[in-house]
Order: structure tokens, then C-alpha cells, then sequence
């Protein structure tokens, strides 16, 4: 039996792949209508993407469909998730930045820097690999946009067990610079990475701004986390709102409110009302986060990774473990990496 933090941790990682997963399925739907005609008036699993689909986006759902992907496969942001657990768990646990940059050098070369190669390439790995194939290095080569990619990334670092903060806080950092190198998107990711630590750690969510406030009391922290009203998103009252079974609210409604687009600042504080709403039910809150449409794929993977968080592996439904592919491989990895 699991030890409690290591239940979080490696529900935190095995989390946010599954609502990564999830979310690929029935990535960026903007119309509602068309949604509920093509995946269903409530996504509830994993679905294959179509090939089929006349809405806008449907050639992204098309391109995954030809590359043979199927329900449980993960996206290209899951791929470069699973890369970086893949480098700690052959490391030990240890994180070495030439061995994450080479084997994303290998996933760059499969690429041809436009969005339709690869499992489709958003901006920040286009910019990445243009930057690379000028021959600027890396920790200078990220993108300056305001995506979700690095935050749900640094998850696997957070997991690690490791006592030295100001360690796990700059590999962290460092990670997430090497695609996104915004200052405030960094911080943002940062912030969000940190949050899904303390969760690890057992802070309750009644005491997370309290948590995060007292990180901010680190310099080193604080230099990074760029604006202290990121540090308290998680804990803010828009996101205590969630808890409030009073208010007559739909979250799915509140998720479209925060913004359905891929703005990192859109999803993260629908990512953090959902887990106010749904504390102890990581199927609601990643499913809800799929259904509100939009970049729903990685507004679930960063709910799944601070659902996850809470309610640990164990909490996860067994079905969702199951159904996402190479599971046991990944159960393996997070196994060692959250040690």
C-alpha cells in the first residue's frame, strides 16, 4: 500500500495524463451544439478522434485520426510529459536538462516546426523548434506565449520527494523556461506547479493561499512567481466560489466564463474553481473540465494534475487508470520518480 504523499504524487503525475488523454479525443470545440452532435451531451471517457469533424478544428481531429491515434493515446503536450518522466525515471529520479533536451531534440526532428506535423505542434514547440533549427541554445530558444505546455510538464518535477525546495523550485523553473521563457507565463506555470506540490505535501485547500503566501516569503521564489496575485490564484475567492453549493452555479458555464481558449491565464482559474467545487472527485473535475469545451485538453490535464493531487492514485476511478495506454509503464515511472 501506498504511503500517502507517494498515493499524491503519482496521482498527480498518472492524473494529468489522463485528462490529457481525455481531453484529446474531443479537443477544441468552441460550439456547443457541434460538441453534444459529435462526442455526446456528456463526454464521460475516452474517445477516438474523429476524422469526420466539419468544424473548424476538425483537421486537428483528422491529422490525429490518420497518425492512428485512439482513445488513451496522449497529445503532443502528453508526449513531452512523458519524456520528462521518462529522463527522471532512467536517472533515478534525478533530473539532468541534456538528457530532457535530447531526447526533445529527437521528437523535434520528427517534426517540420508546422502546426499540422507531429500529433499537431501548438506555437510554443513551433517557436522552439524554429529557434533550434537557427542554432539559438537552448534556455534562450522558448516562446514567449502563454500556454499551458511547461506547467503541466513541471508536474512531474513537483512529485519528486525532494527536501531541498529551493532545488526542486529552480529545476522546476528551468524546465519551464526552456519552452516558455515569458516571464509571466513562466510565473504563472511556476505558481501552478508549486500549488500542485503543496497538495502533494497534504496542505488542505483551506490552507493553500496560506501556503502560498508564505512561499512568496521566499526571495528566490518571489523572483520567479513575478506578481503576488498569481501566487494566490489557487486560493482567491472566485476560486473558493467553487465550494459554495449555494450559489446556483453551472461549472461548466463558469469554465466557458473564465475562457475557453488556450491562454494559460484563462485555464488556470477554472482549473482551480473546479477543485474547489469537486475536492474529492477527480471524475467530475476533469470531466467538467473536458465538456466546457475549448482547449479542454489542457484545462483537464491541469485539473487532473491538482485533482490527482488531492485525491491521490487511489482516488483515481480505476477505469480511467486502465483505458489510458501504456498505463503500466507509466505507473512504473512514476513509481521511481516520485521516490
Amino acid at each position: 500500500m501506498l504511503d500517502r504523499r507517494k498515493d499524491r504524487a503519482m496521482g498527480a503525475i498518472i492524473g494529468s495524463l489522463i485528462g490529457d488523454s481525455i481531453g484529446m479525443g474531443c479537443h477544441w470545440y468552441y460550439n456547443t451544439e457541434e460538441q453534444e452532435r459529435d462526442c455526446g451531451t456528456w463526454i464521460s471517457d475516452y474517445q477516438d478522434p474523429s476524422p469526420s469533424r466539419q468544424d473548424t478544428w476538425g483537421k486537428v481531429s483528422k491529422l490525429r485520426y490518420d497518425l492512428g491515434l485512439k482513445s488513451g493515446d496522449v497529445s503532443q503536450t502528453g508526449e513531452f510529459s512523458v519524456m520528462l518522466i521518462e529522463s527522471l525515471y532512467e536517472n533515478g529520479g534525478v533530473y539532468k536538462q541534456n538528457d530532457f533536451t535530447d531526447r526533445v531534440t529527437r521528437l523535434l526532428k520528427q517534426i517540420d516546426g508546422t502546426s499540422m506535423s507531429g500529433r499537431f505542434t501548438d506555437r510554443a514547440i513551433r517557436d522552439l523548434w524554429k529557434n533550434r533549427d537557427a542554432g539559438i541554445s537552448w534556455g534562450e530558444a522558448g516562446s514567449d506565449t502563454d500556454t499551458a505546455e511547461a506547467a503541466i510538464r513541471a508536474i512531474n518535477l513537483v512529485a519528486r520527494k525532494i527536501d531541498n525546495q529551493q532545488q526542486l523550485v529552480a529545476e522546476a523553473y528551468e524546465n519551464i523556461w526552456l519552452t516558455h521563457n515569458n516571464s509571466y507565463v513562466a510565473g504563472q506555470s511556476l505558481t501552478y506547479a508549486l500549488a500542485v506540490a503543496g497538495l502533494i505535501q497534504g496542505i488542505s485547500l483551506s490552507d493553500i493561499r496560506a501556503h502560498m503566501s508564505q512561499l512568496g516569503d521566499d526571495k528566490y521564489i518571489c523572483d520567479r512567481t513575478v506578481s503576488p496575485d498569481i501566487r494566490f490564484q489557487i486560493g482567491n475567492e472566485a476560486a473558493q466560489m467553487g465550494a459554495n453549493q449555494e450559489l446556483d452555479l453551472d461549472p461548466v458555464v463558469v469554465c466557458r466564463l473564465f475562457g475557453m481558449n488556450c491562454t494559460l491565464g484563462f485555464m488556470l482559474p477554472a482549473a482551480y474553481f473546479l477543485i474547489h467545487r469537486y475536492p474529492s472527485d477527480f471524475e467530475m473535475a476533469v470531466l467538467t473540465a473536458v465538456n466546457a469545451g475549448g482547449n479542454n485538453m489542457a484545462r483537464a490535464a491541469l485539473v487532473g494534475g491538482l485533482s490527482g493531487a488531492l485525491v491521490g492514485l487511489s482516488g483515481i476511478p480505476r477505469r480511467f487508470v486502465d483505458g489510458l495506454k501504456n498505463s503500466e509503464h507509466y505507473l512504473e515511472m512514476a513509481d521511481v520518480v516520485t521516490n
